[in-house]
């Protein structure tokens, strides 16, 4: 079990900035950065058997995934972000005119474009509204159609902090035969997940958020179910029982989600991956997520005694590792997001507020520090 202290010791970023911007994308650590300079030395050295390690290091990273989720390795399927991987649902379906998708007005664009794409073969996509920030299972409830074919959130919501009760969903989603997808790139990592528990039959995540990975590592789960619906929109060697097997072109498609995969894939970020989520399933996902929890409930008190407040009140089982916060004069927050930034501080400035993301190296001095910065702004 690595010790918070022990986690803070392999960032170098602690020592030049106060790094609150997870939700957008993450510092890598010492021992990421090790293993794939690592990698890459058998790479420039000729090492002939660099493919058999890179593909080593892929199947520890699916194994890793698995166990993030709460999933069989052979549910996964490397991606290089969450898009990709929603890609493969919206792409694998045999949709029909009048079909009908839900989604979340406010949702990243990844969860939204692949579904968009649809509407040239007549399907309808829909966007419900939260005003409160609030994104239920009643909501989506009330906007159901009989051709509701599927229902697609993001676990947390990057505007709000909001978490899903992603188990009431999908359990709407079963009574009414309708397919439930879930965006987790701002949980999985952070945020306690069990896919199988939730009943969610399809899941994308990229990894260089929460999961402190390089660019262009993720993944996707998928029921078996689910993928017996799906036809691959793309086909690579990679998809195959044996894909080392390069003239047999009549072979099987492999029976687990790896059919999804195509070809030559991103070794040194799997690498740097399969070592950064090795780390946070040594820290424990549930020790990461109280200790943010702790660092936010800190500086929304801080934030009491200053000209500053949260944009958005949700119950404990509705908070995540975001937290959306205001100057009482919106007009500042643009200008105090750069000055902030100009003394080493790493925020982001999204939907009329400042988010602030903590992850598990992140200590109480550093939110101490920040409120100090903001005090200024009084």
């Amino acid at each position: 079990m690595i010790t918070q202290e022990q986690f803070r010791s392999y960032f170098d970023v602690t020592e030049k900035r106060l790094f609150f911007n997870h939700a957008a994308y993450s510092p890598i650590s010492r021992p990421v950065v090790n293993a794939i300079n690592e990698f890459f030395e058998h790479r420039q050295n000729g090492n002939p058997l660099s493919w058999n390690i890179a593909v080593d290091h892929m199947e520890g990273l699916r194994s890793n995934y698995g166990k993030l989720v709460g999933a069989p390795a052979e549910r996964i399927a490397h991606m290089p972000n969450t898009v990709s991987g929603i890609n493969v649902l919206a792409n694998g379906l045999e949709w029909k005119s009048g079909d009908h998708i839900l989604l979340y007005m406010d949702e990243f664009p990844s969860n939204v474009m692949p579904f968009l794409n649809l509407r040239d073969k007549g399907v309808e996509v829909e966007f419900i509204s939260a005003p409160d920030g609030r994104v239920t299972p009643e909501l989506f409830e009330a906007a159901l159609k009989p051709k509701t074919r599927l229902i697609s959130i993001s676990s947390v919501q990057y505007l709000t902090g909001f978490r899903a009760d992603m188990k009431t969903l999908s359990a709407l989603c079963r009574s009414r035969d309708i397919l439930f997808s879930v965006d987790a790139i701002q949980s999985v990592g952070v945020v306690p997940t069990d896919v199988v528990a939730s009943g969610i039959d399809f899941m994308a995540v990229g990894g260089h958020k929460w999961m402190m990975s390089p660019l262009g590592t993720g993944f996707l789960y998928v029921t078996e179910e689910l993928q017996s619906q799906l036809k691959l929109a793309n086909r690579g060697y990679m998809a195959h029982v044996n894909p080392m097997d390069f003239g047999n072109f009549d072979q099987e498609l492999t029976p687990d989600a790896k059919r999804f995969e195509l070809g030559a894939f991103n070794a040194s970020g799997m690498v740097g991956a399969e070592r950064a989520t090795e780390l946070l399933l040594d820290c424990g996902i549930d020790s990461i997520f109280r200790h943010i929890r702790k660092l936010i409930g800190q500086f929304e008190w801080g934030l009491e005694e200053l000209p500053f407040s949260t944009l958005y009140e949700f119950e404990e089982n509705e908070q995540s590792s975001i937290c959306m916060f205001s100057h009482d004069d919106p007009s500042q927050n643009e200008s105090m997001f750069e000055s902030l930034s100009e003394s080493g501080v790493n925020i982001s400035l999204r939907g009329g507020g400042l988010r602030l993301a903590p992850h598990y190296y992140n200590t109480s001095d550093e939110v101490d520090k920040i409120l100090a910065l903001l005090k200024g702004f009084s």
